[in-house]
């Protein structure tokens, strides 16, 4: 079994791949810049197969040419560019060609190539500022309401990755992400802000001070549980419902994560603020948005998130320690 994974530099599609190499599958990295060679490395001692296509994913070509010369049976669609508001103000029509038109171009090539298995990663951003005022969030409940063109181009992707699903036929799954940390975070180049969890990390090792939004958003999730889910996802046929959340359904303690590092790092110094004006950290957003239900997908696929944000903490810490040339080439 071959698996394609859109947007592969990524460190979304950097935890999946390794999850299949460890399975001892093959997968194919695509994307338009190569993965760090330090992620490779690590690859090339597990027991899968990992080959790397540089390509673009809004190019039907492209995609064409690394499905057949990899013999590829499922794809991930992963690609995306995750912009603030710097980069809409900027490269609009670039955000809506890469999350919409890409999009289109994956489910093209996968009608093509009878690709057996497709999933579609999409996000939480889609519930923008709806996504603040409710006890959770249902995939079938609650409403879609993006502010940001990330969001909003993310929704028209899943949404036109549902009618391919309804209307051609296609064995496809849409998953929204929440916020995901952890392992292989590094900036690629089309993801504007990084993870709070990695900023926190970075000022901790350096004995820096974080001053942080009361409100700042705690729908976190690690990387490796991501992974775990997706690749459940994907191996499901028999999934009933179109559309799944995979976050950790409940909410994270910031200040409880700042403590911990408080303990491994004790110069760090953390505060909370009420203003954005007075934070030092993701600066751009005090959204608290709501925990996503993991009801459905617990039931239909048997997924539970392993980490906890203490487990979290210490596979991060540990992980780090052993991939200190890629933290120390990524940190800045």
């Amino acid at each position: 079994m071959t698996t394609l994974i859109t947007g592969a530099a990524g460190f979304v599609g950097l935890n999946v791949a390794e999850q299949l190499c460890d399975r001892g599958e093959r997968v194919v990295v695509f994307d338009p810049s190569p993965p760090p060679a330090e992620a490779l490395l690590a690859f090339q001692t597990k027991p899968g197969h990992v080959a790397v296509a540089i390509g673009d994913a809004s190019v039907g070509r492209d995609l064409d040419a690394a499905i057949e010369a990899h013999a590829v049976d499922r794809v991930i669609h992963a690609a995306a560019i995750t912009a603030d508001l710097a980069r809409e103000q900027r490269m609009a029509r670039a955000i809506f060609t890469v999350n919409v038109l890409g999009t289109v171009e994956v489910l093209e090539a996968a009608l093509r190539h009878r690709i057996k298995r497709v999933v579609h990663v999409s996000t939480g951003s889609v519930f923008g500022e709806a996504g603040n005022h409710s006890e959770s969030l249902d995939e079938r409940t609650s409403a879609a309401q993006p502010v940001s063109l990330y969001g909003i181009s993310k929704f028209a992707a899943e949404r036109t990755a549902l009618r391919y699903r309804h209307t051609r036929g296609l064995d496809l799954t849409v998953v929204r992400l929440g916020m995901v940390f952890g392992r292989w975070e590094y900036e690629t180049g089309v993801r504007d802000t990084l993870s709070m969890a990695l900023q926190l990390v970075r000022l901790a090792e350096r004995g820096g001070r974080a001053v942080i939004h009361t409100h700042a958003g705690d729908d976190w999730i690690y990387s490796v549980d991501v992974a775990r889910g997706l690749v459940a996802v994907l191996d499901r046929h028999d999934l009933p419902e179109p559309l799944y959340h995979l976050s950790a359904g409940e909410r994270w303690s910031i200040a409880a994560w700042c403590r911990l590092l408080q303990e491994r790092f004790p110069r760090f110094e953390y505060a909370f603020a009420d203003h954005l004006a007075d934070c030092t950290v993701k600066r751009n957003a005090a959204g608290r948005r709501s925990p996503m239900s993991m009801t459905r997908l617990r039931r239909d696929a048997g997924y539970a998130s392993h980490f906890t944000l203490h487990r979290a903490f210490d596979d991060y810490m540990t992980w780090r320690d052993a991939q200190r040339p890629f933290v120390e080439a990524t940190s800045i």
